[in-house]
């Protein structure tokens, strides 16, 4: 009886599996940019997989129907979205380029590739600078405009209503 040493990882070519990534968050940074002649946009989503946690970061890049919309002033900062794409990669550490040391994130970076956002993803964008809503306890009050009510008189009431009636109301 023998028995051979099959090495799995140099047998099979691996693939994505058609994984998906969806995460909601709000939007940290958002900007066009301009590298190697090309144009697009770097996005930063800053979400928080846990309550009180630090939080994570998200990052993409897109050269299409996000660039527009981002172009349009549908990608502010502080909106919030939902994503869905792939992981491309996941970082905690970066290597400082003055001295080569390898330094904590403060937060995890995860990096995704092929991003859309989802009908009913683009959420709700941050108030304007001075826009504020009415405090606690502000009184709001409805007014609302009606015509005023015509004057009766006794010649306009008709023959058949009795006299009582007629006497009651004025």
């Amino acid at each position: 009886m023998s028995f051979f040493k099959v090495q799995m990882t140099n047998s099979y070519k691996t693939y994505a599996q058609f994984n998906s990534f969806t995460v909601q968050g709000r939007i940290l940074n958002s900007e066009i940019v301009s590298a190697g002649g090309k144009e697009f946009l770097s996005c930063t989503l800053i979400t928080a997989p846990m309550d009180d946690s630090e939080g994570m970061t998200v990052t993409f890049t897109n050269s299409n129907g996000l660039m527009r919309l981002a172009e349009s002033g549908g990608l502010p900062k502080g909106r919030m979205v939902t994503l869905t794409g792939h992981i491309k990669s996941v970082h905690e550490t970066y290597t400082n380029t003055t001295n080569g040391e390898i330094v904590m994130l403060k937060r995890p970076r995860v990096h995704m590739i092929d991003v859309s956002i989802p009908t009913g993803g683009l959420g709700a964008t941050p108030r304007a600078e001075g826009e504020s809503r009415p405090a606690g306890g502000t009184v709001v009050s409805k007014r609302v405009s009606a015509d005023a009510t015509p004057v009766i008189t006794k010649t306009e009431i008709t023959a058949d209503t009795p006299a009582e009636e007629v006497d009651a109301l004025f």
